[in-house]
């Protein structure tokens, strides 16, 4: 039974953690002219103005947005796998598959909003 305690903790910190991280990323200010616009600020970066400040801001966003995901996604999966129910939580592994090209994007966007 202690094993199983010790899953569910680690279960309930990777759930709470991404949604910290998702809360960080919609709940901070935008560096946009509007709300939301965190998506379209970072992709009009271009690589002739370096330390674009705002564009990095927004591509930090995408990163801890990617990550927050990718961590709610573990958890579930995690979940799914202790329960064993494996078909499933080995689709719900797949779905990562996304939040790591944001995670890639968004370090693709770091790069080039500060070079």
């Amino acid at each position: 039974m202690n094993r199983q305690r010790k899953i569910n903790v680690q279960i309930s910190r990777l759930s709470l953690l991404g949604m910290g991280l998702l809360g960080i990323a919609f709940f901070t200010p935008d560096a946009g002219r509007q709300p939301g616009s965190f998506f379209s600020v970072a992709m009009e970066t271009t690589w002739r103005n370096p330390l674009d400040i705002p564009a990095a801001w927004c591509s930090l966003k995408i990163i801890l947005l990617s990550f927050g995901l990718f961590l709610l996604i573990e958890s579930a999966g995690t979940f799914l796998a202790v329960r064993k129910h494996n078909s499933l939580a080995l689709s719900v592994f797949f779905m990562q598959a996304a939040p790591c090209l944001g995670l890639l994007c968004g370090g693709f966007y770091l790069v080039k909003s500060l070079l």
